[in-house]
């Protein structure tokens, strides 16, 4: 196979990564809910003039709206960015949209956290649905637990989960699976990972000290992956027990710190997939 005719197939599987995105993607998704925290209840109409290449949508009234609770591919996957953002300006903009801010006021970098719904169809004759929905349920993006965003987490959760299962979009590269923290190396590949990263695994151990609750996916916990959560910060999680975890799964999502540590704040981070109610 020659060169050229490899490379150009290699950017053709690249594309398809987006193929079956939006708007289709977006006419397959239930009606944005009417009432509730996450949903179109104080929307208000706005224009996108553009998506810029952060993912963030320039309004014609100057505001710039971010896709709060979505994790957009890093940098280095400049290739499929650029498809990606390309789908989505092809839908967006242009096009009258319905906004609703996570907050009344814009972050420090002037932008409004918002969740942002839109019709399939040109001049709104389809159902309004979540762009971000459509976005997860397209493996074009991952669930970011942003706090600001703690509204939508269960049905950002929700729509991911078909994309992350069945390992659609970007949970088809290895750089954005889910690290099983018990698979040889696993630590060493966390360690290698940048931005967001996905681990599951089963809690071993938990370890305390007067700072924080220490809980270890590995039987040594020196060398395997562990989740830190703060004593200050337990009483978000409901009525959780961290000692009544070990035997546990779970699937943990946040930065990499010291070693192979990620610290959570926020019960959006960690998902018990045993079917135990936890909070």
């Amino acid at each position: 196979m020659g060169l050229f005719r490899l490379v150009w197939l290699q950017r053709m599987a690249m594309a398809s990564l987006v193929t079956a995105a939006w708007p289709s993607c977006a006419e397959s998704l239930p009606p944005a809910e009417e009432t509730g925290e996450c949903s179109l209840e104080g929307a208000v109409p706005a224009t996108v003039a553009a998506v810029d290449e952060d993912f963030e949508l320039l309004l014609d009234d100057g505001r710039c709206a971010a896709l709060a609770g979505l994790d957009f591919p890093p940098p280095e996957m400049a290739e499929l960015r650029a498809a990606i953002r390309s789908r989505l300006s092809s839908w967006l903009s242009g096009r009258d949209i319905f906004l609703g801010a996570f907050a009344s006021t814009g972050d420090r970098w002037g932008r409004t956290p918002a969740r942002i719904y839109a019709s399939s169809v040109e001049g709104g004759a389809a159902p309004l649905a979540s762009v971000a929905a459509a976005l997860l349920s397209a493996g074009e993006a991952r669930f970011r637990p942003d706090p600001t965003a703690a509204a939508c987490a269960k049905a950002y959760l929700a729509a991911e989960a078909r994309a992350r299962d069945t390992g659609v979009g970007l949970w088809s590269r290895p750089e954005l699976r889910p690290i099983d923290a018990s698979a040889p190396g696993a630590v060493d590949d966390l360690k290698r990972r940048k931005g967001m990263i996905v681990v599951v695994g089963a809690i071993r151990s938990v370890g305390e000290s007067r700072r924080a609750f220490y809980l270890n996916f590995g039987d040594k916990w020196r060398d395997s992956f562990t989740v830190v959560i703060l004593r200050r910060n337990l009483a978000i999680f409901g009525q959780i027990e961290p000692r009544s975890l070990v035997g546990r799964r779970a699937r943990v999502r946040g930065l990499i710190e010291t070693g192979a540590r990620i610290e959570i704040a926020t019960p959006a981070e960690i998902e018990f997939l045993d079917g135990v109610a936890s909070h």
